[in-house]
C-alpha cells in the first residue's frame, strides 16, 4: 500500500513539474516571439544623407546599430514608439541601394525591401517671363524635390529670408510651389534651395517683385491682400479716413475677430496711429517711429461687428499719410487648437467651424501640425470608419508616415469625410502620433 502511495505521489510531482516546465516554456515562448530582432519595414524607402528613416519590427528596442547600403553604419538611434525606431541616413551610402541591416547584441535582421538613392535636382523655374510678387509662387521643377527643406530669397536689408518646407505651397517628389515671401529685395534674384543635408541648390534667375499680389485674378493663397489703396492726410484728431464697407474690397475674405489688418503709412517724422470701429467704441492704438512704414492690428469683436453690418473702419490720430489697408486672407478654418492623436481621437462634428464653409467632396482638406523632425505615423478616416485616400506608400492609402519637417498635409475630401463632417456625431478619427493644430479647407479665389 504504502508502494502505490510513493508511486502515485511520485507520478504526481513529475506531472507537477511537467506542468511548471510547460508552463515557463510556453511564456518564454511568448516572450522570445515579442523579443526576436525583425524588420518589418522601413519607410521612406528612397533616401538622401540627413533623411530620417523609419523601421518598424519586433525586438528593435535593443538595436545599437543600422547598417546602410555599402555597409555604411549609423548609431544615432532613437526610439519613436513601441515597435517603431528611427535613424538618421548617414553620408556614404551606396548609389546601387540595397537593403537594411539592424544590429542588436550580436544579433542581425535585414529588411526585405531595398533602399534607393535620391539625387535632389531641380532643373526648371518658372515664371520666368513676368516678375513674381509677393504671395505668388516660384515653381520649381526636377526630381527628388521632396527632400528640399528651406528656400532662401534674398532680403531688402541684405539677409536671406528662409522659408521652410512646412510653409511650401506644394512639395512633391517632381515639383516645388513657393510662396515668396515679405520684405524680399526687388530685382533679379537667384533663389537657394537647401535640402536636408544641407546641400545648397541656386536656381536659374527669376524677377522679384516688393508688391503685393491681391485682388481680382491675382490672388493665389492665404496672406495679406489689399482692401483698399489710395492717399489720405491724417494729420491731427480733426481728419480721419472714414473706411466704410463700400470702400472695401473684401471679396474672397471671411473677416473675424483676431483677424490681422495692416496700414501701409508715410511717415517721415513719427507718428500715433489708431484704429476704431465705426460705432467709436472699439479701439486700438500705435505709436510708430519716423520711418517706419506699416502698422499692424488684430480686429476686435466691434471691429468685425461694424464692418459685416456696412459700417466699416475709423483710421485716425495725425502726423502721418495713409495709404493701403491690407486684410490677412486664409483659408476658412473648421478647427484650431492642438491635439495630439494617439489611436484614436473621435473629433466631434460640433467642434468643426462650418460658418465660412460648407465641406464637399472633392475639396482640398489641409490639415497643418506641430513641427516634428523625425517621421511620425498618420490615419485618417471619416466618421463612419471609411478610408479616404491620402496617398500612396504607407501601410494603406490612408495611414501613412509624414516624413520629418513635413508639417502639413493635403488631400481631397471624399464623399464619406464630406457627410460626416456636416453631420450631428464624429466628424472625423485620426489616429497616429501626431499633434493637430489646424483643419482648414483650400479655397481659390
Amino acid at each position: 500500500m504504502k508502494k502505490n502511495i510513493i508511486h502515485l505521489l511520485l507520478a504526481s510531482g513529475f506531472a507537477l513539474l511537467a506542468n511548471v516546465a510547460l508552463t515557463s516554456c510556453g511564456e518564454t515562448m511568448d516572450t522570445d516571439a515579442n523579443d526576436v530582432l525583425v524588420v518589418k519595414s522601413v519607410l521612406p524607402t528612397k533616401v538622401i544623407e540627413g533623411q530620417v528613416v523609419t523601421i518598424t519590427g519586433t525586438g528593435l528596442e535593443k538595436a545599437t546599430a543600422v547598417v546602410f547600403p555599402g555597409n555604411v553604419t549609423a548609431k544615432d538611434i532613437v526610439k519613436v514608439g513601441s515597435g517603431y525606431i528611427s535613424v538618421t541616413t548617414p553620408a556614404g551610402v551606396s548609389a546601387e541601394g540595397g537593403t537594411v541591416i539592424v544590429e542588436a547584441d550580436g544579433e542581425t535582421a535585414e529588411s526585405v525591401m531595398a533602399l534607393t538613392l535620391g539625387d535632389p535636382t531641380p532643373s526648371t523655374v518658372a515664371p520666368l517671363d513676368k516678375e513674381i510678387q509677393i504671395n505668388e509662387c516660384l515653381e520649381v521643377y526636377g526630381k527628388d524635390l521632396e527632400f528640399i527643406t528651406k528656400a532662401y530669397f534674398p532680403g531688402e536689408d541684405g539677409k536671406d529670408i528662409v522659408v521652410p518646407a512646412g510653409e511650401f505651397k506644394r512639395k512633391a517628389t517632381g515639383s516645388l510651389y513657393i510662396y515668396s515671401p515679405m520684405g524680399i529685395q526687388a530685382g533679379p534674384a537667384r533663389i537657394v534651395l537647401e535640402d536636408c543635408s544641407g546641400k545648397k541648390y541656386t536656381l536659374p534667375e527669376v524677377t522679384l517683385s516688393d508688391k503685393i499680389s491681391g485682388g481680382g485674378e491675382q490672388a493665389a493663397g492665404e496672406g495679406y491682400v489689399a482692401v483698399w489703396e489710395g492717399e489720405i492726410d491724417i494729420h491731427d484728431w480733426s481728419t480721419y479716413g472714414y473706411l466704410t464697407t463700400d470702400l472695401l474690397n473684401l471679396e474672397g475674405i471671411v473677416v473675424r475677430e483676431g483677424q490681422m489688418i495692416r496700414l501701409t503709412i508715410d511717415n517721415p517724422n513719427g507718428c500715433n496711429v489708431c484704429l476704431y470701429d465705426a460705432n467709436w467704441a472699439d479701439w486700438i492704438s500705435q505709436d510708430v517711429a519716423a520711418g517706419v512704414t506699416e502698422v499692424e492690428f488684430a480686429l476686435t469683436a466691434g471691429m468685425v461687428a461694424t464692418i459685416k453690418s456696412g459700417g466699416g473702419l475709423v483710421v485716425c490720430s495725425g502726423n502721418y499719410l495713409l495709404k493701403k489697408v491690407e486684410f490677412f486672407r486664409e483659408y476658412p478654418t473648421l478647427w484650431t487648437g492642438e491635439y495630439t492623436t494617439g489611436w484614436w481621437w473621435y473629433l466631434p462634428a460640433s467642434e468643426l467651424d462650418l460658418s465660412a464653409i460648407t465641406p464637399e467632396a472633392g475639396q482640398t482638406i489641409r490639415l497643418t501640425f506641430a513641427h516634428h523632425d523625425a517621421p511620425q505615423q498618420f490615419c485618417l478616416c471619416d466618421g463612419w470608419w471609411g478610408a479616404p485616400y491620402i496617398r500612396d506608400g504607407g501601410e494603406s492609402p490612408n495611414n501613412i508616415f509624414l516624413a520629418g519637417g513635413e508639417d502639413f498635409l493635403e488631400f481631397e475630401v471624399s464623399e464619406g469625410m464630406a457627410a460626416t463632417m456636416n453631420g450631428t456625431e464624429t466628424a472625423l478619427i485620426i489616429g497616429g502620433d501626431i499633434t493637430v493644430t489646424k483643419i482648414q479647407i483650400k479655397v481659390d479665389w
